[in-house]
C-alpha cells in the first residue's frame, strides 16, 4: 500500500509540473517550422504544424522560400473575425499561385484566435497561396464532415498577434467584386523562415565537459560498424514528451551508418513500473500503438497511471488483450530488460532524462547542452568526430 501512495505521489508531482514546462510555447524544441512575416504596419511570427497538415505546410513553405508573398496585400480585414493575404498585388491584381493542395482540415485543429489557415473556393482541394488569419474563435470554419469539409488550419501566429489585431482595425472599402479591402494598402514586405537553434549551431564547436560529457570508460555498442545514438526516457518526465518527436524527426533524417534506439532509464520504482510497461508492449509488439499514446496520456492528458492495473486499462484501451497484457507485464522476459536498463543507467550514470549517448563515449543533457534542440547539435557534433575517427 504504502509503495502504491508513493507511486500515486510521485506521478502527480510530475502532473504538478507540467504547466510549468508546457506553460511556454510547444515549439521550444524547434520541431515547427517558424516563418516571420514584415509588412509596412509591423511584424508578426508564425508556427507551422507540420505534424498535423503535412501538406499545406510544405505548400506554404514553398512560397515562402521563392519569396511569392513578397509585396503581396493583406487584401481583407474583418475585425473579430479574420485578416486575409497571398493572394493579391497592389491594385488588387491577382498574382497566379500554383497548383492547388489537398484540403487537410479534418487534421482536429480548430479555428481559434491565432490560427492560420487556409483560404479557398468552394471545393475542399482549391486552397493555393491564399491564406487566413482567425481574431476570434470562428467555429463556422471548422471541420465538421466529409460534406462540411471547413479550411485547413496549420499553425498560429506566435509572436505579433498584436500587429494582426491593428491590421483587422484600418478603415476598408469595396474594390470592384472585392469587399473589406484595407483604404490603405497592407504590403508584406517579405516572409522568411527562422532558422532553427539546430541550422545555426551546425558549424558550433562544443568542449567536453562545457557541452557534453566523456564517460569514464568507453562503452560496448551494439554495432561495432555503426554509429550508436541511445536516447533514455522515462513516460513520466516532461520534458522527455516534449523532446520524443524532436529526437524521431531527427532520427528518420540520419544516414545508414547512424544506429539509433532507445529505452526506458530506471532508477526508482515509478520509472520501473514505467518501463515494465515499455518491455510488455515490446514483447507484445505493440510499441507503435502503445509508446507515444502512453506519454500523451501521462503528460499532456495529466491522466494518473501509477499501478499495474491503470497501465491494464490503458493498454485494453488501444486494443490489448488485458490477460496478454498481464502475462507480458509480469513474464520473465520483461523483468530481464529491466534489469538490463537498469544496468545501463548504471553505466552512463545519467543527471536525468532526457539523455543521449553517442557512441558509448559520451553523455548529452540538456543542461550541458543549453537546452532540448541544442542536445541535437551536440549530437551531431560529435557524430561528425566519431565520423572523422572511423576514417583514420
Amino acid at each position: 500500500m504504502y509503495t502504491r501512495v508513493k507511486l500515486r505521489l510521485y506521478v502527480l508531482l510530475i502532473i504538478a509540473l507540467v504547466p510549468l514546462v508546457f506553460g511556454a510555447r510547444a515549439n521550444a524544441t524547434g520541431i515547427y517550422p517558424e516563418v516571420i512575416v514584415e509588412t509596412n504596419k509591423g511584424s508578426f511570427t508564425l508556427e507551422l504544424y507540420k505534424d498535423k497538415a503535412p501538406k499545406t505546410v510544405a505548400n506554404f513553405l514553398a512560397y515562402v522560400e521563392e519569396g511569392f508573398y513578397t509585396n503581396m496585400l493583406i487584401h481583407r480585414a474583418v475585425a473579430n473575425y479574420v485578416i486575409q493575404g497571398g493572394g493579391f498585388e497592389k491594385g488588387m491584381q491577382a498574382k497566379k499561385p500554383h497548383a492547388p493542395v489537398k484540403n487537410e482540415s479534418d487534421n482536429r485543429l480548430r479555428n481559434l484566435r491565432g490560427t492560420i489557415a487556409m483560404a479557398r473556393r468552394f471545393h475542399p482541394d482549391t486552397a493555393t497561396s491564399q491564406f487566413y488569419i482567425n481574431l476570434a474563435d470562428n467555429a463556422d470554419l471548422n471541420y465538421k464532415s466529409d460534406l462540411m469539409p471547413g479550411y485547413t488550419v496549420f499553425g498560429r501566429v506566435i509572436d505579433g498577434m498584436d500587429v494582426v489585431d491593428a491590421m483587422s482595425k484600418v478603415p476598408t472599402h469595396v474594390v470592384e467584386k472585392y469587399n473589406d479591402v484595407p483604404k490603405d494598402d497592407i504590403i508584406i514586405l517579405s516572409a522568411k523562415r527562422k532558422p532553427s537553434k539546430i541550422e545555426k549551431l551546425k558549424d558550433a564547436e562544443f568542449k567536453a565537459g562545457e557541452h557534453y560529457i566523456v564517460l569514464d570508460k568507453p562503452l560496448a555498442t551494439r554495432d561495432s560498424k555503426k554509429i550508436e545514438v541511445v536516447e533514455l526516457f522515462s513516460y513520466g518526465c516532461p520534458h522527455c514528451y516534449e523532446f520524443e518527436p524532436v529526437v524521431k524527426e531527427w532520427a528518420k533524417q540520419q544516414e545508414g551508418d547512424i544506429d539509433f534506439w532507445f529505452f526506458p532509464a530506471v532508477w526508482n520504482t515509478a520509472m520501473k513500473l514505467y518501463a515494465r510497461a515499455f518491455y510488455a508492449a515490446y514483447v507484445l509488439d505493440a510499441v507503435e500503438t502503445i509508446h507515444q499514446p502512453l506519454f500523451t496520456e501521462i503528460i499532456a492528458k495529466q491522466k494518473n497511471i501509477a499501478t499495474k492495473d491503470d497501465l491494464a486499462d490503458f493498454f485494453v484501451s488501444r486494443g490489448v488483450d488485458r490477460e496478454k497484457f498481464i502475462n507480458a507485464f509480469d513474464s520473465a522476459m520483461v523483468t530481464k530488460q529491466v534489469q538490463e536498463a537498469e544496468q545501463r543507467v548504471r553505466d552512463y550514470k545519467p543527471s536525468g532524462v532526457p539523455e543521449l549517448v553517442v557512441n558509448g563515449k559520451y553523455r548529452v543533457d540538456r543542461m550541458h547542452a543549453g537546452g532540448l534542440e541544442e542536445m541535437i547539435a551536440v549530437t551531431n557534433f560529435l557524430i561528425k568526430k566519431e565520423r572523422e575517427q572511423l576514417k583514420k
